[in-house]
């Protein structure tokens, strides 16, 4: 886990909550517990509690369509900064996400582990900026800790660092290194003009939950919401599970003139670390379906 360079500010976050693994290694999602309240009250709460602490709400929708569902992502000046000198696709570490599930008269909330995803997306890369992730990822805890009752595990399942970095589920799986290859444009400012134009249309059910773009290093990601009923959430996420909903919107990148996509035989197995292979035959199809569902962006 990244070196912490403030110990008392540790020890208060997480005075009243499980360390992240027995192991030592890095669970993908905090359970916060339950907030009294309904979806939009809560929300609200955290908007605030994010704005108040300097980080800026890019995004928020419902996967699935489903009102009692809520994803809330965020980011940072600090965190997009780091994240824009990382080669290809280092720009998607700068998305983090509050998931909200809505259970009688409260609801349910998690936060996707930033050190997690660094690690995952930033790779070795987290070694070079440790200090200033390390201090991000603080920073996230600090700002939610009054709305939470602790940073609990949402399951025991971990990854060590290293694992993170060359994670694939199984040997033949792709890697972090191995994206689908969505489309290849004249440049940079097509691409993004083309992938926003189709967004706008909510073609294929696509919608825009977020993008981030960096037009001096000419890179970009969109945070997509696939609504199609037939390929897209409503297909994949009641087989995995929603309490991982924190997982979405999936990604799409564009470095240069060059547009892809994370492999969904590698992000559904990252996100879901606890998949088992009975699971993850359920969705077989999913991960082309969503490779079918970026292209018709690209068109």
């Amino acid at each position: 886990m990244l070196k912490n360079i403030f110990p008392y500010l540790f020890i208060f976050l997480f005075s009243y909550s499980f360390t992240a693994s027995a192991g030592g290694g890095l669970i993908a999602f905090y359970k916060l517990g339950l907030q009294k309240g309904s979806i939009k009250e809560v929300k609200s709460q955290i908007i605030r509690q994010l704005e108040n602490n300097n980080f800026e709400v890019i995004g928020e929708y419902s996967p699935m369509k489903n009102p009692d569902l809520q994803v809330i992502v965020f980011t940072s000046e600090q965190l997009k900064n780091i994240c824009k000198q990382i080669p290809d696709r280092g720009l998607m570490a700068s998305a983090m996400r509050v998931g909200l599930i809505a259970k009688n008269d409260s609801v349910e909330i998690s936060l996707l582990n930033p050190e997690y995803i660094f690690y995952a997306y930033l790779r070795d890369y987290t070694k070079k900026y440790e200090i200033e992730l390390n201090q991000i990822s603080i920073d996230i805890k600090m700002a939610l800790y009054p709305i939470s009752n602790g940073f609990l595990p949402y399951i025991t399942s971990s990854l060590s660092e290293r694992e993170l970095k060359e994670f694939r589920f199984t040997v033949r799986n792709p890697s972090f290194s191995e994206p689908v290859l969505i489309k290849q444009f004249s440049d940079f400012k097509q691409a993004v003009k083309t992938i926003e134009d189709n967004l706008q249309a909510r073609k294929e059910g696509c919608i825009k939950v977020y993008e981030i773009v960096d037009t001096v290093n000419q890179k970009a990601v969109f945070g997509i919401g696939l609504l199609d009923e037939r390929r897209g959430e409503a297909v994949f996420l009641p087989k995995l599970g929603i309490s991982h909903i924190a997982a979405l919107p999936y990604e799409l990148a564009v470095s240069g003139n060059t547009v892809t996509i994370l492999h969904g035989k590698y992000r559904f197995p990252l996100y879901w670390s606890d998949l088992t292979m009975t699971e993850y035959r359920k969705i077989y199809k999913s991960p082309r379906d969503v490779e079918e569902l970026m292209k018709a962006l690209t068109r």
